[in-house]
């Protein structure tokens, strides 16, 4: 099946020294964000970040790419190490339905690789999903892809094949190197977050499917994808 990576590098290190403070006192990539009063919207806000860095990042999402969609998944990543890093990051899922955008569910990215990388990087990802069947087994399954689209400084841009649903990626990055070769991305569904805006009776499909209504920061979220859309 088909996988399409569009990269994007900028020189603004955005919020780069925040998530190092937050991964020096955690000890992990999956909590840079260091906000726990309002999960929920911590990650809506992610998602909301991830959107913006791509479609201001001189080549923006193609309209007809979200018109089309079954699905978008908006993810700030961070990346660590020396040579090959660990990366984990968060975000939100939101799905396309007859009547608009869904509700967005909280996701995390658990494990995934960037290549041979040196330094620390933050990547912002937007995925587009075309099959909605596809995109729901990636929310709840946590799909890997497995890729190997390279680009460098100014020029940025690459596709590749991969086992795993047809998705295109866009993807805006600064940090502390001038390259990017992404590799496998998995992720999770964050529970906690997911709880606090929904209730604990709330299931990942019952958000995406439109069973609850928009959480904080919601409204926004899908106004944003609206005009990214048009």
């Amino acid at each position: 099946m088909g996988f399409t990576n569009v990269a994007r590098f900028s020189g603004a290190g955005r919020k780069l020294s925040n998530a190092l403070a937050c991964l020096a006192v955690a000890g992990t990539a999956a909590s840079v964000g260091c906000n726990t009063k309002n999960p929920m919207l911590h990650h809506v806000t992610s998602g909301l970040d991830a959107l913006a860095a791509v479609e201001t990042s001189g080549k923006p999402i193609p309209p007809e790419e979200l018109k089309s969609c079954a699905g978008v998944a908006l993810l700030e990543c961070f990346q660590m190490g020396i040579v090959l890093g660990s990366m984990g990051g968060e975000g939100v899922a939101v799905k396309r339905l007859s009547t608009g955008w869904s509700s967005p569910v909280a996701i995390g990215v658990i494990s995934g690789d960037f290549g041979a990388l040196i330094g620390a990087q933050h990547i912002d990802l937007v995925m587009i999903f075309k099959n909605g069947a596809d995109f729901d087994k990636f929310v709840t399954d946590g799909t890997y892809f497995a890729a190997n689209a390279s680009g460098t400084a100014g020029d940025a841009t690459g596709s590749t094949q991969a086992s795993g649903p047809p998705v295109k990626i866009f993807t805006t990055a600064a940090g502390l190197y001038g390259g990017a070769s992404i590799g496998g991305l998995g992720v999770i569904v964050k529970t906690a977050a997911n709880t606090d805006g929904y209730g604990a009776e709330a299931t990942p499909l019952d958000i995406l499917n439109g069973k609850y209504p928009l959480p904080p920061g919601g409204l926004q979220l899908t106004q944003k994808l609206d005009v990214a859309s048009r």
